[in-house]
């Protein structure tokens, strides 16, 4: 089975989804590592930013394509 990608891959770091999910990574890097950021962080906040994701996801977000040439929706 070959993976293919959505048509327009080059512009998924527009996406709310990409970047909520590129923000918990960071976040979960600086948790890991830097015991300052653990004390304002809950203990269970993962899932809170794993829900995000989910809902960026179902939402409808702009097309992007409108965004580019400036007519929106």
């Amino acid at each position: 089975m070959k993976i293919k990608l959505i048509e327009n891959w080059r512009e998924a770091h527009k996406f709310l989804s990409v970047q909520l999910a590129a923000l918990m990574t960071l976040i979960s890097f600086a948790y890991d590592y830097l015991p300052a950021v653990q004390q304002y962080l809950p203990e269970g906040w993962v899932k809170w930013i794993a829900s995000a994701i989910i809902l960026a996801r179902v939402i409808k977000q702009k097309n992007l394509q409108d965004a580019q040439d400036g007519s929106g929706q």
